[in-house]
């Protein structure tokens, strides 16, 4: 591969917003897998929640976390199209686009949605409630629970 393409290519992975979420859907099936046999090994009962409980916190969670990158999305967008009416595109590229910190925001949202889904999914009708998926799943959980 000559110079010019790895840098072309180089150049479109920077400036592009799909990569990083992209690299979290599978990095957050992974580590759902891993975090259940680690619970099936440790059988830690960290947590009260019964099976239901279990299966409602991590519907809130889903549905907060898909609220938050529809937030973030809906922010990104408005804030390109109150940048375009004023700069040019090349400006809007650089300064948007390549910003590392929604990039990686977007990925962290994607992966904790695609890890709390992994974890309700794998959690089936007879099965016990996997604490510790919730617990790492959920880092909010102590303010929620009051300390549980």
């Amino acid at each position: 591969m000559r110079w010019n393409r790895r840098y072309g290519l180089r150049n479109y992975l920077k400036s592009s917003l799909w990569v990083v979420p992209f690299i979290a859907i599978p990095v957050a099936l992974v580590a759902v897998r891993l975090f259940h046999r680690l619970d099936a090994w440790l059988d830690w009962p960290l947590l009260g929640y019964s099976t239901i409980g279990a299966k409602t916190l991590l519907d809130a969670f889903v549905t907060a976390t898909l609220s938050f990158v529809v937030f973030t999305f809906g922010s990104l967008l408005v804030a390109i199209q109150v940048a375009s009416a004023q700069m040019t595109p090349r400006i809007i590229a650089t300064t948007l686009l390549r910003n590392d910190v929604v990039k990686y925001t977007v990925g962290l949202l994607i992966f904790t949605l695609m890890f709390a889904l992994g974890a309700q999914n794998k959690r089936r009708a007879g099965q016990a409630v996997p604490w510790l998926v919730i617990r790492i799943g959920n880092p909010n959980l102590d303010s929620i629970s009051g300390g549980a």
